[in-house]
């Protein structure tokens, strides 16, 4: 049996990890603001954060894990650090299966990251863990579940590789 390269296709690497994220899409917290459920508790255990931590990068690292995505991100359930020891790019520069981070002006730190899903013109669509839904009112990096979302592109918004 060949060997599996370290690094899969571009294209197949991110069929897989969209595919794998679509699946959580109906991902809830229970009870909403707990920041807990069985896929959310599994998410944290993995990354070694307690249970009712913020995660959102949970989601992300362990969606490229479960899709076999080798790609080299520092694992951290603080979104900062992993941009600490990455590359960061225009969000212009996006494709489907990216991580993007999202920079909050009051915390003066990126605290939030996505995977990008498409690409719609100046539009990122993202699928997001740790949410709320479009229309929604809340704080867009501390909600309730997994969500896809809509979001402009602007100097707030890079990716991260």
């Amino acid at each position: 049996m060949p060997k599996r390269p370290s690094v899969p296709p571009p294209g197949e690497r991110q069929a897989t990890v969209l595919e794998v994220v679509a699946r959580y899409l109906t991902v809830r917290e229970a009870p909403p603001g707990s920041n807990r459920s069985p896929d959310i508790d599994r998410w944290l255990h993995a990354l070694g954060s307690p249970p009712g931590s913020a995660w959102c990068a949970a989601f992300v690292l362990g969606c490229l894990k479960e899709s076999g995505d080798t790609r080299k991100v520092v694992r951290s359930g603080r979104v900062q650090t992993m941009v600490d020891g990455g590359t960061l790019l225009p969000a212009t520069q996006s494709v489907p299966g990216d991580l993007v981070v999202f920079w909050f002006t009051k915390l003066g730190r990126y605290a939030h990251i996505a995977l990008v899903e498409r690409v719609e013109g100046n539009v990122l669509v993202t699928i997001e863990g740790n949410t709320i839904a479009d229309g929604a009112t809340g704080d867009s990096r501390e909600g309730w579940g997994v969500f896809r979302k809509r979001r402009t592109i602007s100097d707030r918004i890079r990716v991260l590789r």
